[in-house]
């Protein structure tokens, strides 16, 4: 027993040795240094980074062989064959245990970087029994080009165990299937974790079992894929006599570069290859343009234009209409010739009132002065005072006015619209006063309500008595004298008479006002109106001079 259990120690022990040696890079043969193209005297040549050639692929490549050894653990946990081996096979007194520790090694050829084929083996040892586990079979690998990857295999084989019992020995043949994920280290070296379930039969002993195999243990992959080609320029490293060839030049079946046109550039790498001689070129072999104006520096009389200006043939900033002022900054690209210009190349205006100095018959107005198209100041009221120092700018044609622009007619009343315009001549002092000079009504402020005096309708309906909207006129020019102001028109009756027939003609009333305030020019955005009926009475209902207060038109400012 103890000879068999060496034995089988030492083959295994084969497998990592091999995969060390393998670990040791052979030593490249010296290689010539490479040929430098020849370059012209008047140019230095383009240096371009070398290119880090793209690793090898990690894991299973094609031609590759496939070592592995893995620390194991087989599984017994089929009650009969575990029943034959311990009274069988084992001999009396061994307590053998159904985990057996132990390792497998496999050797394998990768068909592909997928499919590889192989055979290996097994030794499982516990207390009074030993396993051996040849087999041979097939193993597809899930993404061999990544690191982490998963495995499927099939394989045939046997197990082989043997003790000091009886029986001394049972074989069993079957097939098996292993799952397992492999983790490459680098591009030799990988992890591997898998485990295995297998059917086995027994045809000496008549029994059927199902057995186990997991392991965790180290791959590792020897040759296979494609010739190294440390430049990557198509000639194998072996029959390159310019092995460090930048990535990209185009090289000759020794790979080694030229350069064509000796502008230090490498054919592959020149995207000019027909430059001229002792052209000034960039790193792509490309005439040289510092500027990146379109003209090559050798014929470039700007050399130093700025990045996105328009420049002429000889490199210079375009001047369309030469006005002095380049195309890239002028504003005014078709300025007249010979009109001056200021920087921007627009015709200049001195007095910055719009009107440029050829069109300005007023070259110098003031600052911020509103000027009419020939630049001289504006006079909306024609009364001979510019607008900007017109205090009265809306006076009426042919009003004597002073030098602020105001009439200088009488204003007995001082409400701003003349006597002679003046409807309403003796207006109190500071009341606000239409275009008439009659007072506006003085409406409530924003949240109060106003009752509108003299507002009248037909007994028992709501057309308004012509004396009402005389009123109305002024409330809804006093109203347009507030932009933007918000208003409700309620409407009031008396007691008599049922509620629904009080509240119906409160409400016809009420939309009647706010209707005729609309027609006199009050946007009907800005009014509201409703029916309160007899409520809210500002007198008592008892009587009939109360009754007629209650009778009433209010308005209310909401906003």
């Amino acid at each position: 027993m103890r000879n068999r259990v060496l034995s089988a120690a030492g083959a295994l022990a084969l497998i990592p040795a091999l995969a060390i040696a393998q670990q040791r890079p052979a030593q490249r043969p010296a290689q010539p240094p490479a040929q430098r193209p020849a370059q012209r005297p008047a140019a230095q040549p383009a240096q371009r980074p070398a290119q880090r050639p793209a690793a090898a692929q990690a894991g299973p490549r094609t031609g590759s062989i496939l070592l592995s050894i893995a620390p194991s653990v087989f599984i017994a946990r089929d009650e009969a064959l575990f029943g034959y081996l311990l009274s069988r096979v084992a001999a009396p007194g061994d307590a053998p245990n159904r985990y057996l520790p132990g390792a497998a090694a496999s050797i394998g050829y990768s068909l592909s970087p997928n499919l590889a084929v192989g055979v290996g083996v097994g030794v499982g040892v516990t207390s009074g029994l030993m396993l051996l586990q040849p087999g041979a079979g097939v193993q597809y690998t899930f993404s061999p080009a990544k690191r982490l990857s998963p495995f499927l295999q099939a394989s045939a084989g046997g197990s082989m165990w043997s003790g000091d019992g009886p029986a001394e020995k049972a074989t069993g043949v079957g097939g098996y299937g292993t799952l397992g994920v492999r983790y490459m280290q680098s591009e030799n070296l990988g992890i591997s974790l898998s485990g295995r379930v297998g059917y086995e039969q027994y045809s000496t002993e008549d029994i059927n079992a199902i057995v186990g195999r997991a392991g965790v243990g180290l791959t590792y992959v020897m040759g296979g894929g494609p010739p190294r080609d440390t430049d990557s320029d198509g000639v194998p490293d072996k029959r390159d006599r310019c092995a460090s060839t930048p990535r990209g030049a185009t090289v000759d079946v020794r790979g080694c570069p030229s350069d064509t046109d000796r502008d230090g550039v490498l054919n592959g790498l020149d995207r000019c290859a027909d430059t001229p001689a002792n052209t000034p070129v960039d790193a792509n072999g490309c005439t040289r343009d510092t500027d990146r104006d379109g003209i090559a520096d050798n014929a470039d009389r700007c050399p130093n234009t700025a990045a996105g200006t328009p420049v002429d043939a000889t490199g210079c900033p375009r001047d369309t209409d030469r006005d002095g002022v380049a195309d890239n900054l002028d504003r005014c690209a078709d300025t007249p010739a010979g009109t001056p210009v200021d920087a921007n190349g627009c015709p200049r205006d001195s007095d910055g009132d719009g009107v440029m100095d050829n069109a300005d018959r007023c070259p110098n107005t003031p600052t911020g002065t509103p000027v009419d198209a020939n630049g001289c100041p504006r006079d909306a009221d024609g009364d001979g005072v510019a607008d900007n120092a017109d205090r009265c700018p809306n006076t009426a044609a042919g009003t004597q006015v002073d030098a602020n622009g105001c009439p200088v007619a009488r204003d007995a009343d001082g409400d701003g619209v003349i006597d002679a315009n003046d409807r309403c001549a003796n207006t109190p002092a500071g009341r606000r006063v239409d275009a008439n000079g009659c007072p506006l009504v003085d409406l409530p402020a924003v949240g109060a309500t106003m009752i509108l005096r003299n507002i009248n309708f037909a007994v028992g309906g709501s057309r308004l008595t012509p004396s009402s909207m005389a009123t109305l006129d002024q409330v809804a020019t006093s109203i347009l004298s507030i932009p933007n102001s918000r208003w409700e028109i309620g409407g009031y009756t008396s007691s008599v008479g049922s509620l629904a027939v009080n509240r119906r003609l409160s409400t016809t009333r009420a939309l009647t006002v706010m209707r005729y305030l609309v027609t006199k020019g009050v946007p009907a955005g800005q009014l509201t109106s409703a029916g309160y009926g007899p409520s809210n009475p500002v007198a008592p209902n008892t009587t009939a001079a109360g009754r007629a207060q209650n009778r009433r038109v209010e308005i209310k400012r909401v906003q």
